[in-house]
This record gives structure tokens, C-alpha cells and sequence, in this order.
């Protein structure tokens, strides 16, 4: 009897082997289309994570701002004023022509003197003399319309109305006999990885005291790299929501406040609310991805930024947070 063997044909093997080609190549496309698509969440995610919760710690501790301060009217003279702009080294000094008397006008108690009152720690914006770290240096990744810009420093104070509360390092408030001075800058990161596309910038908080009784000569605890509570932050900026006399409202730079003031010749608007805005950035990698461009424009406020050139490859989610806080404590005729 005759046995005959049956097979699989030539072309039916170069069949099979494409359609196994095409399977195995389209499980890789799920497969990188996943890593991917994993990463760009991730990184979304980290970045709403560290926005968000860092947004609403800084909110919290600025509507206490000008918290128990003698008046409600806030501008650059106010004492205790919530946002502070001026000390006894940057103020409005007034003398007496009969008694030589010279009186200061400042946000701080104007006893207090030194490097801890020093425009560097005070609320500082681009357009000024930036200073060396710890004190505010202006540190930015971004540039707008060609040229490099830097970052705000802003500083709140207000007077605890009860204690047990803590300040935004930590500190426990055990009286409320003292002024607590934050001041919100940003500044970079030690815990840092080796391939950052630019400077690891971070959110820090510095946090500082002084006696509202006697006549306290520096501010404790004050004037060096604080905490961070938000990483990596490319930019930060913030306007002075102000009114004027007539009524007319405007959002200002504490350069163009303190500009207002012709060198402190005239008292500057008053400020009733403070608009905050930041451009974060993921704190992992989302790959080479080409939807993320390196020429991405981004407004913060009024501040239309690039995010500076660098030759990493790798690419990072950005995004713009802002948020408008009424001051509360500076609203009304409280003291007039």
C-alpha cells in the first residue's frame, strides 16, 4: 500500500508567517502605545497631585494675611500690612521739622532692623534687584519675548488669633503675641535626578516670627531656604488686585506698585486681593513624545512665557495654575 505525506505549502508557510508578523508587531504597538499613554498620565496625574494640593496650602495661608492687623486699609505703609512690600531698610520716612524726629512708614514693625528685614526678603517682583540665595534670587526656567524673566517672591504676615495652630514650616504657634512672616519663593532642589531638563526648581515657604509686644530687633527663625510644597515649578507670579481712590480697579507687579509710590513720596493704592499663577511641571518623564512641544507658549497672568531651551530629549507636562484670592481681612473700614 502506498503512503502519502501531507503538508503545509511553501506559500502557505509564508502566510502563516506574516499574519504572525503582523499579530506580534500589533501586540508591540499595544504595548508601547500603553507604556506611553501610562507615562502621559502618570504624569498628568503627579502634576494635578502637586498643583492642586500646593495651590490650595498656599490659599489657605494667604487669606489670613493682614489677619488682627490694626486696619483694614492694606497698602505699602500699613502696619502689620498682610502683604509686606516695605521695611525700616525700603520705606516712607516722614521727619518732623520741629523735633528732627524721623518717623517710619512700613508693612513691618519698624524697630526691626537688619539683615532680616532686607529687601531681599520682602515681597519682590521682575523689574527689581534680584539678591543671592537664601535671599530672593528670582529664579525662573522661562523667558518672554526673547529675554529672561524672574520669578515673585511674596511675603504675607498676620497675627495668630489662637494657638495650636503651625505656620508653613511646621512650626507649632503656641502665643498669639507674635507676627507670623511667610514668604513664598522659588528656589532649587537638592533631591534632584541627574537628566532634569533644566534647573530643578521648587515652591519653598519661609517662615519667620516677631513679638507683637516690646520693640523686636529682627525677625526669628527668618531669612533662610525654608521648606519646599510644591516641586518643580518653572515660574512664579503673582499681581496685586488694588483700588484707587476713584474707585477704578487694576491688577499691578510690585515693581509698578512700588513705581506708583514715586519712591514712597505718596501712599500706594490699596490692595484687596492677590492673583497667583505658576507654571508646573511634571516631576517624571513622559518619553519623546512630539504632541509636547519645545516652543510651547503658555500665558501666566499677564506674562506670556517659553519655557527655556535645554538638549534633553525627553519631554515633561506642563501647565498653568492660577487662582484670585480675595483678602478679606484688608476689605472694609476697620481702624479708618
Amino acid at each position: 500500500m502506498r503512503n502519502s505525506q501531507v503538508g503545509f505549502t511553501l506559500i502557505e508557510l509564508m502566510v502563516s508567517l506574516a499574519l504572525g508578523l503582523v499579530i506580534v508587531a500589533a501586540g508591540g504597538m499595544l504595548f508601547v502605545t500603553g507604556q506611553k499613554a501610562y507615562s502621559l498620565q502618570q504624569g498628568v496625574g503627579d502634576l494635578q497631585d502637586n498643583a492642586n494640593f500646593g495651590l490650595d496650602f498656599i490659599v489657605k495661608d494667604l487669606r489670613l494675611s493682614n489677619l488682627d492687623a490694626t486696619d483694614a486699609l492694606l497698602n505699602d505703609r500699613s502696619f502689620i500690612g498682610g502683604v509686606v512690600l516695605t521695611s525700616s531698610a525700603d520705606s516712607a520716612r516722614v521727619t518732623d521739622a520741629a523735633t528732627n524726629n524721623v518717623t517710619i512708614f512700613s508693612n513691618l514693625n519698624d524697630t526691626l532692623i537688619g539683615a532680616s528685614v532686607g529687601v531681599g526678603l520682602l515681597s519682590r517682583s521682575n523689574g527689581l534687584t534680584a539678591q543671592v540665595a537664601p535671599l530672593w534670587t528670582g529664579a525662573s526656567n522661562v523667558i518672554s519675548g526673547g529675554a529672561a524673566i524672574l520669578s515673585d517672591q511674596l511675603v504675607i504676615q498676620y497675627r495668630p488669633v489662637e494657638i495650636g495652630g503651625y505656620d508653613c514650616e511646621g512650626r507649632e504657634i503656641t502665643t498669639t503675641n507674635r507676627v507670623i512672616v511667610q514668604r513664598y519663593f522659588l528656589r532649587e532642589d537638592n533631591n534632584k535626578n541627574a537628566n532634569e531638563p533644566n534647573k530643578a526648581l521648587a515652591l519653598a515657604c519661609d517662615a519667620g516670627w516677631y513679638s507683637i509686644n516690646g520693640t523686636p530687633t529682627a525677625i526669628t527663625d527668618y531669612g533662610d531656604a525654608g521648606e519646599i510644597i510644591m516641586k518643580r515649578v518653572d515660574h512664579f507670579h503673582f499681581l496685586l488686585g488694588v483700588q484707587y481712590a476713584n474707585g477704578k480697579r487694576a491688577y499691578l507687579t510690585v515693581q509698578e506698585y512700588l513705581a506708583k509710590t514715586a519712591t514712597f513720596s505718596v501712599v500706594g493704592p490699596r490692595i484687596t486681593s492677590v492673583q497667583l499663577g505658576m507654571l508646573v511641571r511634571s516631576n517624571s518623564a513622559v518619553g519623546a513624545d512630539s504632541m509636547i512641544k519645545d516652543d510651547q507658549k503658555f500665558q501666566v497672568l499677564d506674562q506670556l512665557v517659553t519655557v527655556k531651551t535645554t538638549t534633553e530629549k525627553t519631554k515633561y507636562v506642563r501647565q498653568v495654575v492660577s487662582q484670585t484670592v480675595a483678602l478679606r481681612n484688608a476689605m472694609g473700614g476697620r481702624g479708618l
